[in-house]
C-alpha cells in the first residue's frame, strides 16, 4: 500500500468519524426546535462574535512571529540554496498562512499545521523544518495550557464530578475494557515486530552503503534535524517571553469570550445560570472534541459539547446542539472565507503549501 493511498484512507476514515459523531449528537433532537432557537437567536451579538474571532487569531499570529523571531540568523538554518534567511517576518505573512492552515484541517484532518508552515516557508528564505519546529513548540505550550484549563475546570465543577464520570469517564473505560485481550496482546506484538524490523533494515543498509548514506545524514538528514531543534527551542530561547505570555493570555481570553457569546445570542445563559466560569469550563471540555482526527472537529465537538450542556447544566438537547453548530460554524465560515482570501491576496493556489524542496530528503548530494 502505498503512502498516497494510505493518506487517502485516513482522510475517508476521518470523514466516516465525523459523520458517525454528527448523526450520535443529532439522534433524539428535535430539528423543529433547534431552527426556532436559530430564528430567536439576537444576531446582534455575531459582529462581536466574529470581532473575537479575528482578534484571537491575530494574537497568535503575533505569538508565532515572535518564536519565528527567534530563529538563528545564520546560514546554516537557511534554505539549502545558500541565501540568508529572512528576519523581516510579518504579522500579515503569518496570520494569512495560518488562516491557511485552518482552512486546510476542514479538507485534510491534522494537516493544517503543515500546509500554514509551508506556506510561510516559500514566503521566506527559512528552512521548513525551522519553521515546522516553532509550530510543533506552539502547539506543545497550548496542549500545556488546555492540560491546565482542563485542570481548573475539574475543580470548578468538583460538586458535578460524578455526572462527569457517570456520562464520559464510565463509558470511555467501558468500551476500553470491553476490547478483546487478543487485540492488545497483538497490538504489542505488532509494534514490537515493525519496530525490530526497522531496526534490522536499518542495520542492513548502513552495511551495504555507508558512504552514500553519510553523506546524506551530513548534507540533508542532519541539517533538517539541527533547524527543527532550534525551532522548538524558540519558545525558551526568545528575549520577549512577556510578549509571548502577553499573546497566549490575549489569544486564550478571546477563545472564553468567544465560548461565552453564543449562550447570550441564543438566550441560554440567564436560564440555566451560565456565566464566564461555566463558559471557560464548557471551552476546556469542548476542546477534547477538537483533538479528535476529525475535519475541523466535525462531528467530534458538537457531540461532547451537546453532551456536556444537556449533563453538567440541564440545558435541552435541541438548544445544546444549536450552540454546538453556531459555535463551530461561525469559526467554519471564518476560516474557509479568510484562508480562501489569503491564497488571492497572495496570488498563490494550493501548490504553495508544498513542503519545501530545499527541506525534503534526497539522495543527491547538497550543492552548497
Amino acid at each position: 500500500m502505498t503512502l498516497f493511498t494510505r493518506r487517502r484512507l485516513l482522510q475517508v476514515g476521518s470523514f466516516v468519524l465525523a459523520g458517525g459523531l454528527l448523526a450520535l449528537a443529532l439522534y433524539g433532537v428535535d430539528l423543529d426546535e433547534m431552527w426556532a432557537a436559530f430564528r430567536k437567536a439576537d444576531w446582534r451579538w455575531l459582529v462581536p462574535l466574529v470581532v473575537l474571532v479575528l482578534g484571537s487569531n491575530l494574537f497568535r499570529a503575533w505569538r508565532w512571529q515572535i518564536l519565528i523571531d527567534a530563529l538563528p540568523t545564520t546560514p546554516d538554518f537557511a534554505s539549502l540554496d545558500g541565501k540568508d534567511p529572512t528576519t523581516s517576518n510579518t504579522l500579515e505573512a503569518s496570520f494569512s498562512s495560518i488562516m491557511i492552515g485552518y482552512m486546510v484541517n476542514y479538507v485534510a484532518p491534522r494537516m493544517g499545521e503543515v500546509a500554514r508552515t509551508a506556506n510561510l516557508a516559500a514566503r521566506s528564505d527559512y528552512r521548513f523544518s525551522s519553521l515546522f519546529g516553532t509550530v510543533v513548540s506552539e502547539r506543545i505550550f497550548d496542549t500545556a495550557v488546555l492540560g491546565l484549563a482542563l485542570l481548573s475546570a475539574i475543580g470548578l465543577l468538583f460538586d458535578r464530578l460524578s455526572v462527569l464520570r457517570e456520562q464520559f469517564l464510565g463509558p470511555a473505560w467501558q468500551t476500553l475494557s470491553s476490547l478483546p485481550l487478543g487485540w492488545v496482546v497483538g497490538g504489542l506484538a505488532g509494534t514490537l515486530l515493525l519496530l525490530s524490523g526497522t531496526a534490522l533494515f536499518l542495520q542492513y543498509s548502513l552495511s551495504r552503503d555507508e558512504s552514500v548514506l553519510a553523506q546524506f545524514w551530513a548534507d540533508r538528514v542532519k541539517p533538517t534535524l539541527l533547524s527543527f531543534k532550534e525551532g522548538m527551542r524558540t519558545l525558551l530561547s526568545s528575549p520577549r517571553r512577556g510578549a509571548i505570555l502577553l499573546s497566549t493570555v490575549g489569544m486564550w481570553t478571546g477563545y472564553l469570550l468567544m465560548a461565552y457569546i453564543p449562550f447570550r445570542m441564543l438566550d441560554l445563559a440567564a436560564p440555566h445560570g451560565i456565566g464566564l466560569v461555566d463558559a471557560w469550563c464548557l471551552m476546556a471540555i469542548g476542546a477534547l472534541g477538537l483533538l479528535v482526527p476529525t475535519p475541523g472537529g466535525i462531528g467530534s465537538y458538537h457531540y461532547i459539547t451537546t453532551e456536556a450542556l444537556v449533563h453538567l447544566y440541564g440545558v435541552p438537547e435541541a438548544s445544546a446542539f444549536t450552540y454546538a453548530v453556531l459555535t463551530h460554524a461561525a469559526q467554519f465560515v471564518f476560516y474557509i472565507l479568510t484562508g480562501g482570501i489569503a491564497l488571492l491576496y497572495q496570488g498563490t493556489g494550493f501548490d504553495t503549501l508544498s513542503v519545501n524542496r530545499s527541506d525534503s530528503p534526497s539522495m543527491e548530494p547538497s550543492k552548497t
